[in-house]
């Protein structure tokens, strides 16, 4: 959410109290509220409350909203993930793209070279505490690449993260020499050469249309809901007029 997003947040937020029979939360209450879930779209919070409107008659906490938003990628893998990236970079002559906390969790293993298991135990545990520390900070994870003394495996490493979007295609330049060719003679070589870029450059996903079209579904989605949610309040009154 943005600033300018607050107003409304603070009415949904007030009205799902005010639903459930429940005075709005404080001032210096309601700023933990937004600390909470300013990382996630409006719709998204909106609808996420209507959900426990649907589940709960107790009023929520943010961690009861929580629960009902998606799951944002902040980029830190797991830990059996980060450790298959990590261990190749035991080996000095090896190149890896991982993050500040990958390569810091390994550096407990130092002197375990023979002991996989209690190295992998050692990283694991460290590497879990410095991305719950980075989580809740607020912090992504930051990719870059670590160079091993083999050149010859430099490039394959720094194009693979590339495609995977782990890497900027100007920091990969800096050690694939076929990305530096903008004034390449006109050769077949560099024909092919310029070919493997575009291919390259298509495959690289793009992150501004995928999150346009996430926040699209999302607003039809809480679209639905409010519908949804005035059909049940309609009917609701309905029952209670045929009661009476």
């Amino acid at each position: 959410m943005q600033a300018s997003d607050k107003p409304e947040f603070f009415a949904v937020l007030s009205r799902t109290f005010k639903t459930l029979g429940k005075g709005a939360p404080d001032p210096e209450v309601i700023d933990v509220w937004w600390t909470k879930l300013e990382a996630f779209p409006l719709d998204a919070v909106a609808r996420a409350f209507s959900r426990h409107l649907d589940v709960s008659e107790f009023a929520p906490t943010p961690a009861a909203i929580l629960k009902h938003l998606p799951k944002q990628s902040d980029g830190h893998l797991d830990a059996a993930e980060a450790w298959a990236i990590a261990r190749i970079a035991r080996d000095e002559s090896e190149s890896v793209c991982w993050t500040q906390e990958m390569a810091e969790a390994l550096s407990v293993t130092n002197g375990m070279d023979r002991d996989e298991f209690a190295a992998r135990t050692a990283f694991t545990a460290r590497y879990n505490r410095l991305v719950e520390d980075a989580r809740a900070a607020g912090k992504l994870a930051t990719w870059f690449m670590s160079y091993g003394h083999d050149a010859a495996k430099r490039e394959g490493v720094a194009l693979e993260a590339v495609r995977s979007g782990r890497l900027q295609l100007e920091q990969a330049r800096k050690v694939c020499p076929m990305l530096e060719a903008p004034h390449a003679p006109d050769t077949k070589a560099a024909r092919d050469q310029r070919v493997e870029i575009d291919r390259l450059l298509a495959s690289i996903p793009n992150r501004a249309e995928t999150i346009d079209a996430n926040r699209a579904l999302e607003a039809e989605q809480a679209r639905e809901l409010t519908e949804q949610a005035k059909r049940m309040a309609a009917q609701r009154v309905s029952d209670y007029e045929n009661r009476a």
